[in-house]
């Protein structure tokens, strides 16, 4: 799985904004391209991050998981950045 984290700001702005279509937006992707995106991740994964069935869309165990360590590689990565 080494492309597991590769598309971390795209899934970490789709749990901030709690839609596709507002991430999509913000991110300037077409929102079936975004979907198709994050469907692959799960594939790839083998689970998904996101709950679809509810709105606003939420995070499923795997998905709090993966942004918690979205959270953790950005807090050391601008602790490195604070270093340099």
């Amino acid at each position: 799985m080494p492309e597991m984290f590769n598309h971390r700001e795209i899934i970490y702005t789709i749990h901030q904004e709690q839609s596709f279509s507002r991430a999509a937006q913000k991110l300037f992707i077409a929102q079936p391209s975004l979907s198709l995106l994050v469907k692959k991740l799960e594939k790839q994964l083998g689970v998904p991050l996101f709950d679809r069935s509810c709105k606003p869309i939420r995070l499923t165990e795997a998905g709090k998981e993966y942004i918690a360590a979205v959270e953790s590689i950005r807090e050391t990565e601008a602790n490195f950045r604070n270093y340099l």
